[in-house]
């Protein structure tokens, strides 16, 4: 091996110059390893947006199943299947009407024949929507013409609230009442198919009258109605109506008539309705609807006699109408739809002509069921 003494010039600068262009080398490698480490890092520093990855079919399935979040809690809903497969379910926003059941039925029953009253059930108009008690200013404006009943044919149309129909006809300013003096009427009752007996008891002259109406069905006595007040050519003015049972009032209908006729008022308990003139009471009304029907110089098939009938849920319209007639006897009807899933009222009264259309034959039914009936004892 030669020494580096022994070198020539020539071969020394040689490798010299190899020496520098491999350290030139070295250094141009270091520098693009330490500028591609200064990229990386600058690019790993930098904020990446998430990359959107498509969920697969099962993932969307799941996800697609999960509720929508509620600010609220929201009570759960189980859907009502229809009672018929093969009828598809109506919409929610849709209200179902339900039919009337045999439990409203049987509660209906009960109601008719309850212990504070012999109808427990509110008595709606004939409209077929719940009625209100009609406004104090109808009757202000009106008082002497619709307000104080009358009659109408089926065919017009009844009185407005705006005024009356020119059908109206209001009720004459002389009535002639079937009963005068003092006395008693025998009637055979029955009650849900139980028989019974009843008396309609009255006291009646030219200024005042009082009725009371007892029964009794099997061993049980039904509450008694009592109704009192003042008498005149427009028939009967109810100012009292009680309903006693065991010797105590169970209800009380005050006809409060000291402001004047605009402001009558009927006192139910702690509620006050507007009172039309002619209002009835649930025992007057027989005899004021014998008065109206006697003093009707048109009497015929289709012809309704309207009487205002005060309860202990307001003041309603009785629209009576004349259905039918046997020799001198006159059938008239009452019929109130009360709406969907409850049963029509029906009232059914037989009026004899000879008797200055003294009602002889009463009955009362739901959903032509027959409640309970009153047929006067010859």
């Amino acid at each position: 091996m030669q020494s580096s003494a022994a070198l020539s010039p020539q071969v020394r600068i040689g490798r010299g110059a190899q020496r520098a262009m491999r350290r030139k080398a070295f250094a141009l490698a270091l520098a693009a390893a330490l500028a591609l480490h200064a990229w990386l890092l600058t690019g790993l520093a930098r904020e990446t947006p998430p990359h959107v990855v498509a969920p697969s079919p099962i993932a969307a399935r799941l996800t697609a199943d999960l509720p929508e979040p509620s600010p609220d809690p929201v009570d759960p809903v189980e859907p009502v299947p229809p009672s018929d497969p093969s009828t598809p379910p109506k919409r929610a926003t849709e209200p179902v009407a339900p039919k009337a059941t045999a439990q409203a039925k049987a509660q209906a029953k009960a109601d008719a024949a309850g212990v504070e009253k012999l109808v427990e059930v509110k008595e709606e108009g004939s409209s077929g929507r719940p009625p209100e008690p009609v406004p104090s200013e109808r009757f202000a404006e009106n008082a002497s013409l619709c307000g104080a009943g009358g009659a109408y044919e089926r065919a017009g149309a009844p009185a407005q609230a705006a005024g009356c129909s020119v059908e109206w006809r209001p009720t004459p300013a002389l009535l002639a009442l079937p009963l005068h003096g003092e006395g008693g009427l025998a009637y055979a009752f029955t009650i849900n198919g139980q028989p019974g007996q009843a008396t309609l008891s009255y006291e009646i002259d030219a200024n005042r009258y009082t009725l009371t109406l007892e029964r009794r069905a099997g061993s049980r006595d039904m509450p008694v109605w009592r109704s009192e007040g003042r008498t005149g050519p427009w028939g009967m003015e109810p100012e009292r109506h009680r309903v006693i049972r065991s010797g105590r009032d169970r209800e009380l209908l005050v006809f409060d008539r000291s402001r004047g006729a605009s402001a009558a008022t009927l006192l139910a308990g702690a509620r006050a309705y507007p009172l039309p003139a002619g209002t009835q009471d649930r025992l007057s009304w027989w005899l004021q609807l014998a008065a109206m029907m006697a003093t009707e110089p048109d009497r015929r098939l289709g012809l309704v006699l309207r009487v205002p009938v005060a309860s202990a849920q307001g003041v309603h319209f009785w629209d009576f109408e004349v259905a039918a007639r046997d020799g001198d006897r006159w059938l008239l009807r009452r019929e109130a739809q009360r709406g969907a899933g409850r049963p029509a009222l029906q009232w059914a009264v037989w009026l004899d002509g000879t008797r200055g259309f003294l009602p002889v034959d009463l009955r009362f039914s739901l959903d032509d069921e027959e409640q309970w009936a009153l047929r006067l004892l010859e």
